[in-house]
């Protein structure tokens, strides 16, 4: 098979996040395969393009998997989009590029916009080691089961949920892990792109009764919860420990002031947020 499929990663909310190799491969295919025709029709037509265009989503036909085929076994190039992001993270671009390596087309992945990246630097939490664990469960039940499990990972968690069900996720945070340091973002990289951050009961109350925008959740892991917490406070004549000047340089990278990052810091040294903004400042 002399076929070539391309999973393209498309912007998360600004259109200016689309790179030009991912423009210049939707310029170059011959079919567009994506999960939401009129979403990818609407980028196409932003970059001028018209383009064959199939729709390939969770609940992709016989049929659609057979047209894919078809044109790879032609020799065409078939790019494929998700609604927004890394095609193959939460979507059926990773059904789409095996079944292409099995049947012997070349497959390239883009580098791109995602959510998950993003949201890990943006949080402020420790980013050295993360797992995405996808949407948070519809159900009351499945939700409380699959929370109650993250109090046991060692690393922090990314996971994506709706704007009407994050107040049923927060409430349950609050109960079962009430004092897990966490941040919310709401609508990354658009105009009103917002971030919550602390213990569940505080994102609650600063997230307060909105609901709109698609929701990312970064949970702190167990390890950095155990570390912050067991660890002594530094000694002020010396500098801070690496763990805690790795979470300030994480937090200030992911847009937060050196107060905003010093607040839960000083909660798990057990020192004033002033004295600590103090000696910090002071370098």
């Amino acid at each position: 098979m002399t076929g070539h499929l391309m999973l393209v990663p498309t912007p998360i909310g600004n259109l200016g996040d689309l790179t030009q190799r991912a423009a210049e491969a939707l310029s170059e295919c011959d079919l567009v395969a994506c999960e939401d025709t009129r979403r990818t029709g609407g980028l196409l037509k932003h970059l001028g393009l018209e383009k064959p265009l199939l729709r390939f989503d969770d609940h992709a036909s016989q049929s659609a998997q057979e047209q894919v085929l078809a044109s790879l076994a032609q020799g065409r190039t078939v790019a494929y989009c998700s609604d927004a992001g890394m095609p193959g993270i939460n979507d059926p671009g990773f059904e789409l590029a095996r079944m292409a390596r099995e049947a012997g087309a070349k497959v390239t992945v883009l580098p791109g916009p995602s959510a998950v990246t993003l949201a890990v630097v943006a949080s402020g939490l420790p980013s050295h080691a993360f797992g995405f664990m996808g949407y948070v469960p519809s159900r009351s039940e499945p939700r409380r089961t699959f929370l109650q499990k993250l109090a046991g990972r060692e690393d922090t968690t990314v996971v994506f949920e709706t704007p009407h069900r994050i107040h049923d996720t927060l409430s349950d945070l609050v109960e079962l892990l009430p004092d897990r340091e966490m941040a919310l973002g709401r609508e990354l990289t658009k105009l009103h792109e917002t971030w919550y951050r602390g213990v569940p009961a505080e994102v609650q109350a600063q997230l307060g009764s909105e609901h709109r925008g698609e929701m990312v959740l970064v949970i702190a892991g167990a390890a950095a919860k155990r570390l912050l917490s067991e660890t002594e406070a530094p000694e002020w004549g010396g500098t801070l420990p690496d763990w805690a000047t790795r979470y300030l340089e994480a937090a200030r990278e992911g847009g937060l002031t050196l107060r905003e990052a010093i607040k839960p810091l000083s909660r798990h040294l057990g020192v004033s947020a002033s004295e600590l903004y103090r000696r910090v400042a002071e370098g």
